[in-house]
């Protein structure tokens, strides 16, 4: 491996257990091997940081918190760590196939005018069986107009030149719970996006994940998200008719209802 990393790879973890291990192995089996790993322990209360500094590989980088910060902010120390031309995003209880950080270097290679890029991604469940599928837009254009209503690029698959976290000042901390859809909303004029149609990640769907234990504070952050996207004028004249619907359905619908419908349709 060269003294300098090609790509930094940036995780946060908060009780990780039992997932963390499954998470850790996927990336340090990847077949691409100029990497760092950069895992940052958020305060964790588990046995979480008791196995990172049992890790013996040299790529890894463990960064402590002494309490919780919460995602954007632990991601953010991560970045201002890296030391990668690149920098991919991992989630501790998700699983890398292993080719995924040699295609997403490969299409970034080969498509320099792209700045960050996803991939699809298969859906698992606690116990690793493949419960569905993620096939996002591929192109700039598409996922551009798809922000308009979610956020169209699987987080823990984000993979850009680190000068693009960098020129953006990482993730606004203030808007933890869609920092990733804020990152990519605050990009949406001077960065191109795509996605790999191919599925590099398990993508897990815990029935403890953030999105579903939060699922109230997510989406209040969607929303702030939106406004500042209004603000923007990107869209035009008629989003802000998009905006008083998605002001009903996120503050007027029951919070069940919608864990519900997240459920049914994978989303959450």
């Amino acid at each position: 491996m060269n003294l300098k990393p090609n790509i930094s790879i940036i995780m946060s973890v908060y009780n990780g257990q039992p997932y963390v291990k499954e998470a850790v192995k996927s990336i340090l089996n990847q077949s691409y091997k100029n990497f760092e790993f950069i895992i940052v322990n958020d305060a964790s209360t588990d046995g979480t940081l008791k196995y990172l500094k049992s890790l013996k590989d040299k790529r890894i980088k463990i960064i402590n918190n002494p309490k919780n910060l919460g995602l954007a902010a632990s991601l953010n120390k991560a970045i201002r760590q890296s030391k990668g031309v690149y920098i991919a995003r991992m989630d501790a209880d998700d699983i890398c196939l292993p080719n995924r950080l040699a295609s997403q270097l490969g299409y970034l290679e080969h498509n320099p005018d792209v700045s960050l890029c996803g991939c699809w991604v298969d859906l698992i469940n606690n116990n690793g069986k493949v419960i569905g599928e993620k096939k996002y837009p591929i192109g700039d254009r598409q996922i551009k107009k798809a922000l308009k209503w979610y956020q169209p690029i699987v987080h823990p698959t984000f993979f850009a030149k680190s000068e693009f976290y960098k020129q953006l000042n990482g993730y606004n901390e203030n808007f933890d719970y869609a920092e990733d859809y804020e990152l990519l909303a605050r990009s949406i004029k001077k960065y191109k996006l795509a996605n790999i149609p191919e599925k590099l990640l398990l993508w897990r769907l815990a029935d403890d994940r953030r999105s579903r234990k939060s699922m109230k504070k997510v989406d209040v952050a969607d929303f702030k998200v939106k406004l500042e996207i209004l603000k923007s004028g990107y869209f035009g004249k008629s989003y802000p008719l998009y905006i008083a619907t998605k002001f009903i359905t996120t503050f007027l619908l029951p919070t069940s209802l919608k864990l519900f419908i997240a459920k049914k349709f994978k989303t959450a």
